[in-house]
């Protein structure tokens, strides 16, 4: 047992599996005596390789500060095997909106000829940006896959309904000889995309008919197929149970892809890998998936009385997936814990590292996401802001860092599904654990990981104030 902690030794902690804080500027006495093993660092850098990494070909993680991944299932079995049983049970079901695992994928593969179609046929007047208008889930998976993919470039979005941030848009996008619009909404009622298509439909005039409607398939459920079909324009589909934020497969997502250049060939390496991903984090064997491991490392952070979560990525290719992971988090898990914004660094490091490590910080957890480099001079300074941010934040905090192999379309459709599952996995094993039900009566049959309920309260104020 050791009651006291020294500068410049490395400890790990026997019971939980864990690596205890080490690096202090001082001796640190501990409040009760601790069963630590002191270690070389060889010996932490073998523990860490084995016992707090979980790795595959495309995406690595390790966990610091908190329990390894053996402890993990040893602590979450029994509510994770649950998890993955239920989930299996719903999944690919338009009832439970969760026809986004195994269907969409195997659907968008078979349709990547119509996909490209249509987006080649918005380029009928030459190449130029393509306008995006959605909200919620119809913006943030493009923002996240064109950010992703390289691409942000070739695109400008409109989620704003003032005149001025209207035209703006139309004057960000150049030429209007070449440019393209494309609106998504699945019901075509949505008011912010409603006002912002409308608008910008009367700024291009009545001889501009380059627009890709994206929408639900049937008239009768879509005002916006229904004028999509009036005026000639085109039209791709979303898919009945691929609700927002999940509907990262979905024709809005690959038709803006395609459009801004992303190989077919690449699309289908994705679409597969996310498909074969699926598979992988279905399987009720914990040590063989990384998205329940994810969900334990979360789960555990919460009841430890770590409620603030944070994610920060390492890179501006990440700028869109902090947007859509944010909504993520925030529609799926409600309450269950506070979800901070997601944030693209090194920014953060000056501007949330103060409060992040200030002593009296004893709430929060993170997540720190990066793409694997090949360690040469140029990344020297890369690789210094990650590590030594790492060892700083874990020495106070529960940490994990994901690592992709690459941005190849492999690693890419790999990562996207497992903050799916992530998600997903997280707030099904955290509400077993605190017993909380859903309350909503209109919702009970579905996990209230894939609802909204409540973005409807704001809605009908709007509306009203509208109708007055």
């Amino acid at each position: 047992m050791i009651n006291k902690i020294t500068p410049g030794n490395l400890y790990i902690n026997k019971q939980f599996g864990s690596v205890q804080p080490a690096f202090k500027s001082q001796d640190v006495l501990l409040q009760q005596p601790v069963e630590l093993i002191k270690v070389s660092t060889p010996t932490l850098v073998a523990y860490l390789s084995n016992i707090n990494k979980s790795c595959n070909n495309n995406i690595e993680i390790q966990y610091f500060n908190t329990l390894s991944p053996d402890k993990m299932q040893e602590k979450y079995s029994n509510e994770a095997t649950k998890a993955v049983n239920d989930l299996s049970n719903r999944a690919g079901k338009v009832s439970e909106e969760l026809s986004w695992i195994k269907e969409l994928p195997q659907e968008q593969i078979k349709r990547l000829d119509e996909i490209y179609a249509l987006a080649d046929s918005l380029k009928q007047n030459g190449e130029g940006k393509l306008g995006i208008i959605g909200i919620g889930g119809s913006k943030h998976t493009i923002e996240n896959m064109l950010s992703l993919n390289g691409l942000s470039d070739k695109a400008v979005f409109l989620s704003s309904v003032t005149p001025e941030d209207i035209k703006s848009f139309i004057d960000k996008l150049g030429d209007k000889k070449t440019l393209a619009i494309m609106v998504a909404s699945k019901s075509g009622t949505t008011l912010e995309p409603s006002v912002g298509f409308e608008q910008v439909r009367k700024l291009l005039g009545d001889d501009f008919k380059n627009y890709a409607c994206i929408t639900d398939k049937d008239e009768s459920k879509s005002k916006l197929r229904k004028l999509a079909n009036e005026n000639s324009y085109k039209c791709g589909i979303i898919h009945d149970g691929c609700g927002g934020r999940f509907g990262a497969f979905d024709d809005h997502t690959l038709t803006a892809l395609a459009y801004c250049g992303m190989p077919k060939e690449d699309m289908k390496k994705m679409l597969e890998s996310a498909l074969k991903a699926q598979t992988k984090f279905m399987n009720p064997d914990f040590k063989s998936n990384p998205a329940l491991q994810r969900a334990a490392f979360n789960v555990e952070s919460v009841i430890s009385g770590k409620t603030n979560q944070h994610d920060y990525y390492f890179g501006d290719r990440f700028e869109g997936t902090a947007l859509w992971n944010t909504q993520m988090k925030k529609e799926s898990h409600k309450s269950l814990y506070k979800v901070s914004a997601d944030l693209v660094g090194p920014a953060f490091l000056h501007n949330s590292t103060e409060s992040d490590l200030d002593e009296g910080n004893n709430t929060s957890f993170y997540t720190f996401n990066s793409i694997k480099n090949n360690k040469s001079e140029d990344y020297k300074a890369y690789n210094a802001l990650l590590n030594g941010s790492l060892k700083a934040y874990s020495e106070r905090h529960p940490v994990s860092l994901v690592e992709l192999k690459d941005l190849s379309p492999e690693s890419i459709g790999e990562f996207v599904e497992l903050k799916h599952f992530e998600t997903l996995y997280t707030g099904m094993i955290l509400r077993a654990i605190k017993n909380q039900q859903n309350e909503e009566a209109a919702t009970k049959e579905k996990l209230p990981e894939v609802v909204q309920p409540h973005v409807n309260i704001y809605k009908k104020e709007v509306n009203k104030i509208l109708a007055s």
